[in-house]
């Protein structure tokens, strides 16, 4: 059976190498092949298909400057061993390949460590401070790649203190200025970051409805490229995220379309389709439907963050219908928080939905039609941004001031 692994493992491995998109890599290990058998002659025809080959590479990406750095060092290696004692060597090729290949890399991890940042409380080491005052890209660079130059249009927005809906413009135009420069992957990548940075700005700003229909039309447009999906699968997260802005601007028709055409293609779902049944469940929330939506909720859920948004919707959705039974519930929301391990849910998550427990909790105990009151909640809520349900909250404080 060992022997069997083996061979299993070598062919797996030898299928994966010699796939199209690996050519390069294959052209270059058979140039180095020729090199070691002393077949100069060979190796420089090889060599020279190599430059074409990346002659009519329209994607400058870092896989691009990878491959360049590997071919203008095989000419390096080829001059040295050919010294003359006269030219440069190629060594200014090597370190301008070099040189970009390491901006495009490093600017892709900074990224998604200010992402991150943004989502979660992360200390920032030393270390990573100095790279993120010291990044500077130069010009020439950039116009040489649009993939640095989008790569390098995402740092700067993502450390910004305050994103505006025009630099979302902006980024969105660019992207689609460079779309023919761009490969499949570095768009679904960039489109990503759109919309998280779309998430940015919406999560702040409630009454910004414009970003929520842009990150609804780009949520539409990204699911007919094929960018939502993981080899044809749908993250339970991303299935919720498209879903609950589709119900926030009020296309509810495209929402329960999507809900049900996507429900076979959800990665992670279970014989009781449990994520279905809580999207579906938000989606009849959404509609008023109030009763049904609780009979879909499901019991219990193996994701933390399925498990929290059930709890919610089926709070809420007991405050809409003013059962009796939303105290015992609220309760029991409040109990799960606190002995929940933190190693099931951080303390951020913890805070976010405990503060949406407390002001909830004095949303039930107010009388309504008190101005006053309806204003102190008013002003507790805006305070209190980073809650979980936090447009709800708004608008039930604001129902509290004319009930």
């Amino acid at each position: 059976m060992v022997e069997v692994h083996k061979v299993v493992r070598k062919m797996l491995v030898v299928n994966q190498y010699l796939q199209e998109e690996n050519e390069f890599q294959q052209t270059f290990d058979y140039s180095k092949v020729l090199r070691r058998k002393g077949l100069a002659a060979q190796h420089l025809r090889y060599l020279k298909r190599l430059q074409k080959m990346q002659v009519d590479n329209p994607y400058k990406t870092a896989n691009y400057f990878y491959q360049q750095f590997l071919l203008e060092t095989a000419i390096h290696d080829e001059e040295c061993f050919n010294n003359q004692v006269k030219g440069n060597l190629n060594i200014p090729k090597v370190l301008h390949a070099l040189d970009i290949f390491g901006h495009l890399n490093r600017l892709a991890l900074l990224n998604r460590y200010l992402l991150q940042q943004k989502a979660a409380k992360v200390e920032v080491p030393d270390t990573i401070t100095l790279q993120l005052e010291e990044c500077h890209i130069p010009e020439n660079y950039l116009e040489e790649s649009p993939s640095l130059r989008a790569n390098y249009t995402i740092f700067t927005l993502l450390k910004k203190d305050r994103l505006e809906t025009s630099d979302i413009r902006t980024f969105y135009a660019m992207l689609q200025r460079y779309e023919q420069n761009l490969d499949k992957e570095s768009l679904q990548q960039f489109y990503t970051y759109l919309r998280n940075l779309c998430i940015l700005v919406s999560a702040r700003d409630y009454g910004n409805d414009e970003i929520a229909l842009t990150l609804h039309e780009l949520y539409k447009d990204n699911l007919t490229r094929g960018y939502l999906h993981y080899e044809g699968k749908l993250h339970p997260s991303r299935y919720w995220a498209v879903t609950s802005n589709a119900i926030r601007v009020k296309d509810f028709n495209w929402a329960i379309e999507f809900i049900e055409k996507n429900k076979i293609n959800l990665i992670g779902e279970n014989q009781t389709q449990d994520i279905y049944r809580l999207n579906l469940a938000n989606y009849l929330f959404g509609v008023g439907r109030f009763s049904e939506c609780l009979d879909n909720i499901p019991a219990s859920s193996p994701f933390v963050d399925y498990s929290l948004r059930g709890k919610c919707l089926e709070i809420k959705a007991y405050y809409e219908l003013k059962s009796d039974l939303l105290s015992f519930k609220l309760e029991a929301f409040k109990v799960f928080l606190s002995r929940t391990s933190p190693k099931l849910l951080s303390d951020t998550n913890k805070q976010i939905h405990s503060d949406f427990a407390n002001l909830l909790h004095q949303l039930v105990y107010s009388n309504p039609g008190d101005p006053k009151r309806s204003e102190l909640l008013l002003k507790r809520i805006q305070e209190k941004r980073q809650a979980a349900e936090w447009r709800w909250l708004l608008e039930k404080a604001k129902d509290l001031k004319s009930a």
